[in-house]
């Protein structure tokens, strides 16, 4: 799906001001009546009281605003045939789970002798016509019943298995079809000295690989973290037992759908029958009826298939090009949030439209690796061709492991107003590959990068479809408030790290990060900040850098939850470093000189910052390798007080705290 850049998605908000900070608050953004997330639950099942005459495999669409289930597809798989002979189609005498990695369902039947055959097909298109359909795995006296698929693994499954008499000893098992793989029986240690008499229930995978069972009404969340270690354990924790209003119904069958469950209930020999939503966002179980039209169908097992995308955006890196010239960079990330692969997978962002008469240009480049099916648009402008793929039916983001890439959008400025707060969204869309359902979804402001921060699968939850927020006052907050961050490499080859913060009082922590490449950094250690209204030095020493060059940052968390970075400061333990930025006088009045040992010849950005944020001076100097001496004059009109005067190398920005004379 392909949006021109005046189908843009705006959002109310307001906001307020304190000193050194914007709180804003911002009202959901409605996508054009479209989710981010769709569910369509599997079943296998017949109708509600009937023979097995009316026995079918159906893919039911889930409406949660009304709890509305409606079949969207049904039939009769012709199986069976093959040596030894395989069984036919029985709702009551198999299991199916949907496999994210090959988009298929999995049907699995146990015969006498505990002989299993598995077959599968996908859940659009189904056997019903010509000679049976010949199974795909057999098992000689293997029991394989209650399996679900984990969508972060290709192909891994896992299934309950039972022993004794009641109470029931379970256990997990690791199966893969494709290398005929059966691991070993861990035991299920059940929390809260909970017991299982009744083998009526089902295993359900989420689709971001969180595990669930329920057997005998209770329903159990399962960490197999630990499955196939020395202890042959894994834990279950007991969330509640399902209450489904009267004695004797039992759950055959559950399916995730919108952050929620969708059970199929029996009773006796299957009738009455039900659906049921579970919500266990509470901690508990709250249960309500589920309509399906007509009622007349019930499910002994049941699959999930999710069609889901998430966007995040964030702002990642902001400078003066001079002149009241800027450079804003956004970086944009899209992901499957659902187990079926994704076609057509567009992302838009209309920057023009957001900066106005300030906008210049626009591009995108890559951040890391895409998946294989998306290729960046390098037509992209931001203004008048504002799609960031190529897009069509070959844009794809497969489901297991979920694929998610994620670019960067450089848009150059013109005397934007610094005062100002610009919001953005980006807009996500793509179809399933299976019954074609459209989804679509808009960026999330999120300085970690996360579509979905309660992690409940639906990235567009109340809130979290937000608009990025970039004010070019908020981003000289750091360089206002940061005095001095610079490193030394020590005799001991550990790299000195030190830093002065000023009214650090907004931002609750400081993280230390490193990397080899200057793009990709990790956290190495975290620094507690401490309220003041003055100066306070900071210092960390990286007893352990890498070998050759070593580029450090410091990350802060402000009070409002926004993550503003550090320029970045560059050491190579092959050259020992001499100071890197001085300047005289100090205090000054009309000039200051300073000096900067350079490592190679490269052009330097200069500005000095006053504390209001405001930029004074600005200019370039071209550097050669060695020390380098440069003088800023016709300074004697400004007013006396704290200044920031920072350099700016291709890789690296340094500032330093300087005072200027009363006049």
């Amino acid at each position: 799906m392909n949006f021109n850049c005046m189908k843009k998605i705006f959002a109310k908000y307001f906001y307020k001001k304190s000193p050194l900070l914007i709180a804003l608050c911002m009202l959901n953004i409605a996508s054009f009546g479209q989710n981010a997330v769709i569910s369509t639950p599997l079943g296998i099942g017949k109708n509600c009281g009937g023979s097995s005459t009316t026995d079918s495999f159906r893919v039911l669409s889930y409406n949660d605003a009304t709890n509305t289930l409606s079949p969207i597809f049904k039939c009769k798989p012709k199986l069976g045939g093959g040596s030894p002979s395989g069984p036919a189609f029985s709702s009551s005498a198999g299991s199916i789970a949907y496999n994210p990695y090959d988009q298929n369902v999995y049907y699995i039947a146990t015969t006498t002798g505990n002989n299993s055959f598995v077959y599968h097909w996908r859940p659009d298109t189904c056997h019903t016509s010509g000679p049976n359909q010949v199974w795909s795995n057999y098992y000689n006296n293997k029991f394989v019943v209650g399996l679900d698929f984990n969508p972060l693994v290709p192909n891994e499954g896992f299934q309950l298995e039972f022993t004794g008499t009641g109470p029931y000893n379970p256990f997990l098992r690791k199966v893969d079809f494709t290398t005929s793989y059966f691991g070993p029986s861990d035991t299920i240690v059940l929390s809260g000295g909970k017991t299982i008499y009744q083998l009526n229930g089902d295993i359900i995978f989420t689709p971001m690989g969180k595990l669930y069972f329920a057997f005998d009404n209770k329903l159990f969340f399962v960490d197999y973290s630990t499955y196939g270690g020395a202890a042959k354990k894994v834990y279950a924790t007991y969330i509640d037992t399902l209450n489904f209003g009267a004695t004797g119904i039992n759950l055959t069958g559950i399916a995730y759908a919108q952050g929620k469950f969708i059970g199929s209930t029996q009773k006796g020999s299957g009738s009455p029958c039900a659906f049921k939503e579970i919500d266990i966002s509470s901690g508990s179980a709250v249960i309500l009826p589920v309509t399906l039209p007509a009622n007349n169908y019930t499910a002994t097992d049941m699959a999930t298939m999710i069609t889901g995308i998430g966007v995040a955006k964030k702002v990642s890196f902001v400078t003066s090009l001079g002149s009241n010239n800027w450079m804003v960079q956004y970086d944009v990330k899209v992901k499957n949030f659902g187990n079926i692969r994704l076609i057509n997978v567009q992302v838009v962002d209309s920057v023009a439209k957001v900066f106005g008469a300030s906008f210049t240009s626009a591009s995108v480049s890559a951040v890391g690796t895409l998946p294989s099916g998306l290729t960046l648009n390098p037509a992209y402008n931001g203004n008048t061709n504002c799609n960031l793929f190529v897009g069509g039916s070959g844009s794809i983001l497969n489901a297991t492991p979920s694929d998610s890439g994620t670019v960067r959008i450089t848009v150059l400025l013109n005397n934007p107003d610094s005062l100002k707060t610009y919001y953005n969204s980006a807009l996500g869309s793509g179809q399933s590959q299976l019954f074609g359902n459209n989804v679509m979804d808009s960026s999330n402001n999120s300085g970690m990068m996360r579509a979905d921060p309660n992690d409940n699968g639906i990235p567009d939850d109340s809130l979290e479809d937000i608009p990025t927020p970039f004010r070019i006052q908020d981003w000289v907050l750091v360089p206002t408030n940061l005095i001095d961050f610079n490193a030394r490499l020590q005799s001991d080859k550990s790299v000195n790290l030190f830093w002065k913060m000023t009214d650090n009082e907004f931002f609750n922590n400081m993280k230390v990060q490193r990397s080899n490449d200057a793009v990709h950094f990790a956290t190495i250690d975290e620094i507690s900040s401490i309220s003041t209204n003055g100066i306070r030095n900071y210092q960390y020493v990286d007893r352990n850098p890498a070998s050759g060059l070593n580029y450090y940052r410091i990350m802060f968390k402000h009070q409002s939850g926004e993550i503003f970075y550090s320029e970045i400061v560059k050491i190579n333990l092959s050259d020992p470093l001499k100071p890197i930025l001085q300047v005289s006088p100090v205090p000054f009045s009309d000039k200051i000189r300073f000096t900067i040992q350079l490592d190679r010849n490269e052009q330097l950005n200069c500005k000095l910052i006053d504390f209001t944020g405001r930029i004074i001076y600005s200019g370039k100097r071209i550097g050669m390798q060695g020390e380098n001496s440069f003088e800023i004059d016709q300074l004697h009109p400004y007013p006396s007080g704290s200044y920031v005067l920072q350099v700016q190398t291709g890789e690296a920005s340094y500032n330093k705290l300087i005072l200027k004379n009363h006049q």
